[in-house]
């Protein structure tokens, strides 16, 4: 009925209950009639409140929710704290919303921007002054030229996609593929023999890239290995907390990589290749979709998440459209005529 459209439009643009005029449309019936339910959309996309339903949504998307029980080593990471992984989180939802909201840019280019925010607990892991007495936030833009762009290059995603004590080139080529890209990797076989990555470093196994390889060797590892790896090779300038290095254990780290046919040789070469990937668009197509509706799209909606695809890049992947055009579609609204 009109109620429960009403909820379904308000939790998904907003993340919380319809507010009065909603209630009211969805009382006088105008849910059900496409002009009234476009009319109630457009307003609800205008409003400040949209804010909080991407907000939820990047949250989920993101794994975020992982970030409150993240530990780090404090005798490798003394900077990192429980503070820096809350503001992290923040850090990251705040640069989404300033370039898909506040200044209506391309979605894609969260991978390349070089514009941010910085409280003082980041400014420890970034190396930044934050002149900020309250304790707030600062707006903050990399130089060109600098190791970080985008989100990739945040403490949220390196740090979350890292080990205790150590970064991890595998978990963090893993989270590029599945959580940006759609693109599940098979989980690793029960009898996988870890110890030559996990063995005391030596003169050969210095770097990630030199451990790596016994599992490039493996028969049963190089598969997947070779989808995951020569991503977060292309991370390895940043540590497992997120702090920029230029060595590993007295070795020069080689950041080039590779993401389907693409090559580069470092981070921002890596994050322009996800960003001009077409299957990043179409990734957060298909999850905003799943989101809205509250369940994975069945086989017989592809085509539908086919057009929100394309009409998605004909508008210039502005996200603020891709919300309006699922919450006024049919399939998150059956009836509406």
């Amino acid at each position: 009925d009109g109620y429960s459209k009403a909820q379904r439009l308000s939790f998904f643009l907003w993340g919380s209950t319809p507010d009065d005029a909603l209630l009211a449309a969805a009382e006088r019936g105008e849910l059900h009639d496409r002009n009234g339910l476009e009319a109630q959309v457009d307003r609800m996309v205008s409003s400040p409140r949209l804010e909080t339903g991407m907000r939820m949504f990047f949250n989920d998307m993101l794994a975020f929710e992982d970030l409150a029980r993240l530990e780090k080593d404090s005798l490798i990471y003394p900077a990192f704290s429980a503070a820096v992984a809350a503001d992290a989180r923040e850090q990251t939802l705040r640069t989404i919303v300033d370039q898909v909201v506040t200044q209506d840019g391309d979605y894609r280019d969260l991978l390349v921007t070089r514009k941010t925010f910085v409280s003082g607990p980041l400014g420890r892991i970034y190396r930044i002054a934050v002149d900020r007495p309250d304790g707030g936030w600062m707006p903050y833009e990399f130089p060109e030229g600098d190791p970080r762009a985008g989100i990739l290059s945040q403490v949220s995603f390196l740090a979350l996609h890292s080990h205790p004590g150590r970064s991890s080139p595998t978990l963090r080529g893993k989270a590029v593929r599945e959580l940006l890209m759609c693109q599940k990797v098979p989980d690793p076989p029960s009898n996988v023999d870890f110890s030559r990555f996990n063995a005391a470093v030596n003169i050969k196994t210095r770097t990630a890239r030199d451990r790596l390889t016994a599992h490039n060797v493996e028969q049963t590892c190089a598969g997947c290995h070779k989808i995951m790896d020569p991503i977060g090779l292309a991370l390895e300038n940043f540590d497992g907390a997120g702090e920029f290095r230029t060595r590993e254990n007295g070795e020069t780290i080689d950041a080039s990589g590779e993401l389907d046919g693409v090559t580069f040789h470092d981070a921002a070469g890596l994050a322009k290749a996800v960003r001009d990937n077409p299957a990043t668009p179409a990734c957060v197509v298909s999850r905003l979709a799943s989101y809205a509706l509250g369940r994975v799209p069945a086989p017989d909606e592809r085509d539908w998440i086919g057009a929100l695809g394309k009409d998605f890049a004909a508008h210039g992947y502005r996200f603020p459209d891709l919300m309006r055009a699922i919450a006024v579609s049919d399939k998150l609204n059956a009836g509406a005529h």
